[in-house]
């Protein structure tokens, strides 16, 4: 923050940190004995608590953005409020579901209840970052949305 004049950060994988058992294989339905439970790492909760006051002790006006898959609850909220002291969560459902629908679906057959579910839920008193397409699919040799649109024609 101070050597290298950095506003903020994105903690990634914070999914991972969150439980013992990563997240791996796991299907987060809400239910909050899912969140709280002997599979959740409290040393890794509390190593990002002590982060993010870190973080907002030295710069107050820093944006720190965790990415969690599972809407662990307090996530993005502050410590002094209990919370793990994240300003923001992504909102990694948004993208999976463009490139579902772009990759799986034809225009006839996209939902508005199911894009406007994911485009909504979250924690309602967290702040979320929302975006269209992830890195992620890279990643993993998907394409971007640009070329499931354009393909090869966008040469």
């Amino acid at each position: 923050l101070e050597e290298y004049k950095f506003d903020g950060f994105r903690f990634d994988g914070v999914t991972s940190m969150l439980y013992h058992h990563h997240g791996i294989n796991m299907a987060f339905t809400g239910d909050y004995n899912e969140y709280f439970s002997e599979a959740t790492d409290i040393d890794a909760v509390v190593y990002l608590m002590l982060a993010n006051s870190l973080i907002h002790n030295i710069l107050p006006d820093a944006t720190v953005i965790a990415e969690d898959e599972t809407g662990m609850p307090g996530l993005g909220r502050s410590v002094s409020e209990g919370g793990i002291g994240f300003d923001y969560r992504l909102a990694m459902a948004i993208p999976d579901k463009w490139i579902d629908y772009l990759k799986n679906k034809s225009d006839e057959e996209w939902s508005m209840k199911e894009i406007s579910w994911s485009l909504t839920n979250r924690r309602y008193t967290e702040k979320c970052v929302a975006y269209a397409e992830s890195h992620d699919q890279a990643i993993v040799g998907d394409k971007t949305v640009a070329f499931l649109l354009m393909d090869k024609e966008m040469y």
